[in-house]
C-alpha cells in the first residue's frame, strides 16, 4: 500500500464521518457485544478507519496476540499516518528528497510497538480511577496508565445533565506523574483520549477502546 493510497483513503474518511463514535455518544456509554474478534471488528469498520492499522498488525504477525488481549487500545489509520509523517519530516531535514512509506515504518518497528497497546487486564470506563492513573504493564513490557476524567465543557453539559467521563490511555515516562509535581525534563507522561469506549469483542470475552485520531502510533 503506497503512501498516496493511505492519504487518499484518509481524505475519504474525513469527508464521510471519521469521528463517528459508535458506542460513546453524548457522554452515554452504549455497551455493544459483538461475536467478532478485535482484528475482524477493525476490518469490518464501515469507514475503513483501521485498514492500515490492520496491515501493520498482520505484517508483524500480531493477529493472535491482538485478538487474545483482555484489553486492546486500538490505534487508527490516522495514528499510523501521523507516525509516517513524523519520520518523513525528520528525514527531510537531512535530505529534502527523502521518502518514508508504510513499508519503511514496518521495517523499523517490531512486535513490541503493538504490544504496548495490549493489556492482560479488563479495563472499563466505569471502574477506571480519576485524578491518578491506575498503572499496568503492557504486553510490550511498558508501563501504561488508565484513568477517566470528568468533562465540564459546554459541549458536554448541553447534551446531558448526567456527568460525562472520557477514558484516557497514558504512556508513563520515568515515574508516574503526580498532580502538582513538575516531572523531570522529557519525562512527562503522555495522555491519549479514547474516542470510542467499551466495545466488547469476541462475545464479551475481550474489550476494545479506540484511541483518538490525533494519537501518534508508537511514539505517543
Amino acid at each position: 500500500m503506497s503512501y498516496k493510497s493511505i492519504l487518499a483513503a484518509f481524505i475519504v474518511i474525513c469527508l464521510f464521518g471519521s469521528c463517528k463514535k459508535d458506542y460513546l455518544t453524548g457522554g452515554t456509554l452504549h455497551q455493544a457485544i459483538t461475536p467478532l474478534n478485535n482484528v475482524d471488528y477493525m476490518k469490518a469498520n464501515a469507514f475503513k478507519l483501521f485498514d492500515t492499522a490492520v496491515v501493520v498488525i498482520e505484517r508483524l504477525g500480531m493477529t493472535a496476540q491482538v485478538n487474545n488481549a483482555k484489553t486492546f487500545f486500538a490505534f487508527t489509520d490516522y495514528a499510523v499516518l501521523n507516525m509516517i509523517n513524523l519520520r518523513l519530516q525528520q528525514k527531510q531535514l537531512v535530505n529534502p528528497l527523502a521518502t518514508y512509506t508504510l513499508d519503511s515504518l514496518i521495517s523499523n518497528i517490531n512486535e513490541d510497538s503493538v504490544r504496548q497497546y495490549i493489556l492482560n487486564e479488563t479495563i472499563e470506563l466505569k471502574t477506571a480511577p480519576e485524578l491518578i492513573p491506575a498503572t499496568y504493564t503492557s504486553l510490550g513490557n511498558t508501563t501504561m496508565g488508565v484513568l477517566k476524567q470528568l468533562q465540564t465543557g459546554a459541549a458536554y453539559l448541553e447534551r446531558t445533565q448526567a456527568p460525562t467521563y472520557l477514558l484516557f490511555y497514558v504512556k508513563v515516562r520515568g515515574a508516574l506523574d503526580q498532580p502538582g509535581v513538575t516531572p523531570p525534563v522529557n519525562q512527562n507522561d503522555i495522555t491519549v483520549q479514547c474516542q470510542t469506549t467499551g466495545i466488547k469483542t469476541s462475545n464479551g470475552n475481550t474489550t476494545m477502546h479506540v484511541l483518538a485520531n490525533q494519537h501518534t502510533f508508537v511514539r505517543f
